[in-house]
């Protein structure tokens, strides 16, 4: 398996890995506005996309991980593991969060498994559901502050 950045002939597998976890109507425009960033990575499997990982890197100076979404037969294989791995090595920031819906229990266990620690959570958007806000400190890097 490879991390790479998306390429023009991913997107619409992209859009369709993220309108499973943003709905249809958000999945386009979230994916386009990290392409245009540069900030969207995806995991190909013997030149298929096995999942995808955006991310921002304008966060409060922190990055932030907006979407990770992995296709169900690539599920519990690492996928996921080796997208967040690529992130938090291109990661200007120290400070690395994510966050999930409190509904989604699969992906509570993923960012403890990936040592995320609870950070707090968002309540009252637009979905419905509480986001529950996740953060691991990334190793120190030459150049970075404490």
């Amino acid at each position: 398996m490879q991390i790479r950045r998306v390429r023009p002939a991913d997107l619409g597998t992209v859009i369709e890995l993220a309108a499973e976890a943003l709905g249809p109507e958000q999945a386009g425009p979230v994916v386009r506005a990290h392409v245009e960033d540069h900030h969207l990575l995806v995991a190909d499997a013997d030149g298929r996309v096995a999942g995808c990982l955006a991310y921002r890197t304008d966060w409060f100076q922190c990055t932030l991980v907006t979407l990770v979404a992995v296709r169900p037969e690539f599920r519990r294989r690492g996928v996921a593991r080796a997208l967040f791995q690529a992130v938090e090595a291109c990661s200007p920031s120290p400070r690395l969060f994510s966050a999930a819906q409190e509904t989604n229990a699969a992906a509570i266990r993923m960012h403890a498994a990936l040592g995320f620690v609870p950070s707090g959570h968002i309540d009252n958007l637009p979905q419905g559901y509480r986001q529950l806000l996740f953060y691991k400190r990334l190793p120190f890097r030459a150049g970075e502050g404490p």
